[in-house]
């Protein structure tokens, strides 16, 4: 009896988490900003964990969201990723296009380019990282490599978490064109 409820907990928990997210989307950004601390609060609890690639994704997704509404786009918005890795689950959380709503699609290309389509219209808006996000966000991985070769809690390894800790205030905070570069596609659904 007991796992039957551990199988259907992590559904709910899901639900529970998207539900605000999808629920909160409207009132986590301004024009133009970077997403609320809100939104990265339920990113971390979603993703388990905090690093540059779930942040991007947020970013990702609340810009070309941002940019579609902008653009006259109507209808749900679906989405599709074309890299498996972390960004997807902050593409979930601040787009609102999730796996469970049919939403979002993923294209293992190792590239990170999120295309977000309003369906009611076929608008469709582009969203790449800019090279300096990319930049950074390399430079947090390599320096949590790092830190896990080191001793939990010596000094090196606390300045190494700081200096992460750093990089994702940055890509939390930055002003969305020095993270995100988000173009108007055709009006015309793409090729995927």
């Amino acid at each position: 009896m007991i796992s039957n409820c551990c199988k259907i907990l992590p559904c709910v928990a899901f639900a529970g988490v998207m539900a605000l997210a999808v629920s909160s989307n409207c009132a986590t950004t301004a024009p133009n900003s970077a997403p609320v601390a809100a939104l990265y609060s339920q990113l971390e609890v979603f993703h388990g964990h905090v690093c540059a690639g779930s942040i991007f994704g947020a970013r990702l997704g609340t810009a070309a969201r941002e940019a579609l509404k902008a653009a006259g786009g109507t209808g749900k918005f679906t989405a599709r990723y074309y890299d498996l890795s972390c960004p997807v689950d902050g593409i979930q959380v601040a787009a609102g296009t999730t796996y469970g709503n049919a939403a979002l699609a993923v294209d293992d290309s190792d590239e990170h380019r999120l295309v977000l389509t309003a369906y009611g219209n076929k608008m469709q808006v582009e969203a790449r990282l800019t090279a300096k996000a990319e930049q950074i966000g390399l430079k947090s991985r390599d320096l949590g490599n790092q830190a896990k070769e080191l001793p939990a809690g010596s000094p090196k390894r606390q300045q190494l978490e700081r200096e992460i800790e750093e990089i994702h205030e940055w890509l939390r905070t930055a002003p969305t064109e020095d993270v995100v570069f988000v173009a108007k596609l055709n009006g015309k659904r793409g090729k995927h």
